[in-house]
Parts: C-alpha cells; structure tokens; sequence
C-alpha cells in the first residue's frame, strides 16, 4: 500500500495579486514561506520519520514550500515531470497587465477556449494538463509500498481529485464543470490531500490538513 501526501505549496506572489511572472518562476511571499514552516512541522508531528521519499514539481514555489521539510529529514527530494501547475495562460500575454485584466482573461478561457487551444506558445491546452496529471498518477501507482510527501499545485490537485472521482474531462462541456468543481474545491495553500494507492482497491483521496485561515488565492476573493 502506498499513502501519498500532496500538499498545495505556500502563498505565493501570484497568489496574494503581485506582478504577472513566468509560472514557473513564481516565488513564495512572506506568508508562503510561514507556511511553509509550519507544514513541515505539521508532515513531522503526523509521519514522523516514516518517509520514504520527498517529491517537488519543477516550478520554484513547490521547492521552496518544501525546503524547510527536506532539510529536516535530510532526504533529497525528486522532481516529478509532468506534476507541475496548469499553464493555461499566455505570459506574453499577461506581462504588465494588472490582476483585475489577468483575472478576466482567466474567466473568459474557461468559457470561449477548446480543450486543445492554447493561449499563446507558451502556455498548453486543457487536454495536455489532464493527460499530464493522469500520467502522474500512474507513476504515484509505480512507487514502492510506503509513504511518500508531494508537493504540487491547487489546480493540479484539484484535477487528480477530478480523475480519481472518475469524471470525464474530454470536451468542452466537462472542461467547464471541471472548472466549476475545482473552484469550489480547490486546496487552500498547504492544505495537504492524502491519497491511499493499494493493489485491491480503488483509490482513495481524503484532505487531512486544512487550512481555514489561509487567504483565499487574489482571484477567488
């Protein structure tokens, strides 16, 4: 059996309404980095030294929100292809735009966007990322028996949920209730999912972290 925590990474500057940047270039605030912390403390009070591996996706926030966990266990941690956030809007798009702009072109991709459109070369459409994720979780099916600590996206998360739920994510039509769910669901920042993976059984999600008091992401306020 393996149990797979995922943690959402700390607040980062997108999150709390700074400056458009490249998404994978995005760093943790202040508060993210508090969160991060604290997170940390909490993976070791609940798994204690029972850890089998540390994963990070390839963007910077989730190595940040991991850093202060990795230097505690002293375990080098992974990067998993493939775990890092849906990229569906364009940075040449949205560079020096305010966030009242950014949010309204989010909104309108939901609605006028295919789920092979791209926004712009720099971004991938809605099939790639839902086929990313469901190859991810493949490989979370491929890991040794044990425990292994995740850390990954809000979107990201939100889409594994989507895929384990078994909802079909094909179209156009299930490309907008899958938005409609994930902005209702969507973990708040280090909030942790723990998914249980076992040979006999299909797997199993549950969110054993909350965290209430972590603003909401700029958008959803």
């Amino acid at each position: 059996m393996k149990q797979i925590y995922l943690i959402r990474h700390g607040q980062s500057n997108s999150n709390a309404g700074g400056d458009a940047e490249p998404n994978a270039q995005i760093e943790l605030t202040a508060m993210g980095r508090e969160q991060a912390e604290a997170v940390a403390q909490w993976l070791s009070d609940t798994l204690g030294d029972n850890i089998d591996s540390i994963n990070v996706s390839k963007f910077i926030r989730t190595q940040q929100t991991a850093q202060p966990f990795v230097e505690q266990m002293g375990i080098q941690p992974i990067v998993i292809e493939g775990l890092q956030e849906f990229d569906y809007l364009s940075f040449t798009a949205i560079d020096g735009t305010s966030l009242d702009y950014r949010r309204q072109l989010a909104d309108d991709y939901w609605v006028v966007f295919d789920v092979d459109d791209r926004a712009g070369e720099d971004s991938e459409s809605y099939r790639e990322f839902c086929t990313r994720v469901a190859e991810v979780l493949e490989q979370f099916k491929a890991m040794p028996d044990g425990t292994h600590v995740v850390y990954t996206h809000g979107i990201w998360m939100s889409m594994l949920v989507w895929q384990i739920l078994g909802q079909p994510y094909h179209n156009n039509e299930q490309m907008r209730k899958f938005r409609q769910f994930e902005m209702s669901i969507r973990p708040r920042n280090c909030e942790v999912l723990r998914l249980t993976l076992h040979d006999d059984f299909p797997p199993a999600i549950t969110k054993v972290r909350s965290c209430d008091n972590a603003p909401l992401d700029s958008h959803l306020t």
